[in-house]
């Protein structure tokens, strides 16, 4: 199976004058959602779609909660899920504070399996 791509064109935004370059664009071929993701599951294991969909909700929960305790959340090939901050710089260790914190986020590390898969993608441009 293959991964379909198009054409864009984007312009550089340094420069408005320069001519538009043409860049390769993921074009998605659907959505799984959490219902369709415990189905999928369920049907390659034991466990019924209802079990596998309670362990991804408590999952997600759990994660939040791991996360606000300022844990990094390890899940194996799946990859690994930790905070980082944006803040501004200041002169000194002393001046830095919680108020020069602007920005919170969740960062996600995909595992070595995981990064592995992108080697073996096979692409093709979708026809438009």
């Amino acid at each position: 199976m293959s991964v379909h791509f198009k054409s864009i064109a984007r312009k550089d935004p340094r420069d408005a004058m320069a001519i538009p370059k043409h860049y390769a664009l993921v074009v998605s071929s659907g959505v799984t959602d959490i219902d369709q993701l415990s189905q999928l599951v369920s049907d390659g294991s034991t466990v019924t779609r209802a079990d596998v969909y309670a362990v991804i909700v408590r999952l997600v929960t759990t994660i939040q909660n791991e996360l606000s305790q300022g844990r990094t959340i390890r899940l194996g090939k799946l990859g690994s899920f930790s905070l980082g901050v944006n803040s501004e710089g200041v002169d000194t260790p002393e001046e830095v504070t919680p108020s020069l914190i602007k920005r919170t986020k969740i960062r996600y590390r995909p595992s070595i399996e995981l990064n592995n898969m992108l080697k073996t993608l096979r692409f093709k441009k979708k026809n438009e």
